[in-house]
């Protein structure tokens, strides 16, 4: 039986979550990535497919390239940055954590999407560096392993009306000017038939499946068009849209306080449960410092 493309990675993640692992799974195949972790917990995880925390702070606007350089000069040395980013107003501890979640979730989804061929587990040594801005206290394997099927499950809709990573939009020939969500908006404004859903997803500081979701609702109201797979192409009506979550908001909309009711942000992006589909997979070593295949 094949392997689901999300299989070896939901695994390696699955087992080293159980084993409170410390250390960083780097992940081949597609355009591969990292995942780092600390007693079995994802602290951060990056991808070329998505983009990472820097594109997402400085591309959204939520802070200026100027105030990056100066918190990143003072404090990224030491390990401070998330302290001095709330130190000097620029952000707030609960934005923070949206932001760090975000990008955990969105650079597996896109190592996911991209298909795993092989995983390899480096274990944490002294003298290596921390990631940049970690989603503290770290979050579950479970939860990642969840929300990341759902995610591939709703993407696979889209997949069949043309619509994935490296679909180019283009905006429709309509007379409607309907009103629009400034998000949705500036997706819009820049599918322009030769930038891919990735290229928009970078340019505008939004996480990809984000981008994706909106341009899955905007395709749906017939005001952009994408080319059709092969064979007959589904009614536009099929087209499924997820739930919006809070780990999908523009993060330029966050606020740079507290929540307004006090609540955790990580209450708030709790995804829904469903079926873990992941099956063990035999383990493999090879003669290197790291554990390879389901590692």
């Amino acid at each position: 039986m094949s392997v689901p493309r999300s299989g070896v990675l939901t695994t390696a993640l699955t087992r080293r979550g159980r084993q409170r692992f410390s250390g960083t799974l780097r992940l081949h195949g597609g355009q591969g990535g990292e995942v780092a972790m600390r007693d079995g917990a994802v602290l951060a995880a990056s991808t070329p497919a998505a983009p990472g925390i820097e594109s997402l702070l400085l591309r959204s606007g939520r802070v200026a390239e100027a105030d990056w350089s100066e918190v990143f000069t003072a404090a990224a040395p030491y390990g401070r940055l998330a302290e001095e980013l709330v130190e000097r107003g620029l952000l707030g501890a609960a934005a923070i954590e949206v932001l760090t979640q975000t990008a955990v979730f969105d650079a597996i989804f896109a190592i996911a999407l991209g298909g795993v061929t092989a995983c390899t587990a480096r274990p944490a040594a002294p003298g290596d560096l921390p990631p940049l801005l970690p989603a503290e206290p770290g979050l579950d394997t479970g939860r990642i392993v969840r929300e990341t099927h759902r995610r591939l499950e709703v993407v696979a809709g889209w997949q069949r009306l043309g619509l994935s990573i490296h679909t180019r939009p283009a905006p429709a020939e309509t007379r409607r000017n309907p009103a629009l969500a400034p998000g949705r908006a500036a997706i819009l404004a820049t599918a322009d038939g030769r930038a891919s859903a990735r290229d928009i997803a970078f340019s505008l500081g939004r996480g990809l499946y984000s981008v994706l979701s909106d341009l899955a609702i905007l395709l749906k109201d017939g005001l952009i068009t994408v080319d059709p797979p092969s064979g007959a192409r589904p009614a536009a009506e099929s087209v499924q849209v997820g739930a919006v979550r809070l780990e999908e908001v523009p993060l330029a909309e966050l606020p740079i306080g507290e929540l307004r009711d006090g609540s955790s942000p990580d209450a708030l992006l709790d995804p829904a449960p469903s079926a873990e589909t992941a099956a063990e997979l035999p383990r493999r070593r090879r003669g290197t410092p790291g554990s390879s295949i389901g590692a």
